[in-house]
């Protein structure tokens, strides 16, 4: 718990610092739920905070590159750093906090012609867990940007 205290500590300074447009969401992962706060996705660096609130609460926090954007579709690939609480969705562990590493690629595709502030997301990610229980998760997700 104390690690899950320190990375929503480390969350609450990065989108002070940023200073930039927020944006939120909800991914729907094979592993879990994820509700997300972060940076405006459209920058050519971004950052995220992902809550778990599935099978596991979790937080992971994630930067992203867009190495393709524009203005209908952005297309990323980014790093996270996450902590599971007491149980790894299909992976049973001691009781203890499970630290894992994620690298996402994604697509943010924003169909809409009158509000490009709303996009739906395909997003996998190899996830490197330090316990050995290493998996591919994939999955569909909705952004809305405040600008």
């Amino acid at each position: 718990m104390k690690k899950l205290f320190f990375l929503s500590f480390i969350l609450f300074g990065f989108i002070s610092v940023a200073q930039a447009q927020v944006s939120v969401g909800i991914n729907f992962q094979t592993s879990d739920t994820f509700i997300t706060v972060g940076t405006d996705a459209d920058k050519e660096f971004f950052g995220e905070a992902r809550l778990g609130i599935g099978h596991d609460l979790g937080l992971e926090l994630m930067g992203g590159y867009n190495f393709l954007r524009k203005s209908e579709v952005n297309a990323y690939v980014g790093a996270g750093l996450g902590l599971l609480g007491d149980h790894h969705h299909h992976h049973h562990h001691d009781d203890h906090d499970d630290i894992y590493v994620a690298i996402p690629v994604g697509i943010l595709v924003k169909p809409f012609s009158n509000t490009r502030n709303l996009g739906f997301l395909v997003e996998a990610a190899p996830v490197f867990s330090g316990h050995d229980h290493n998996y591919l998760r994939g999955g569909i997700g909705i952004k809305y940007t405040f600008k």
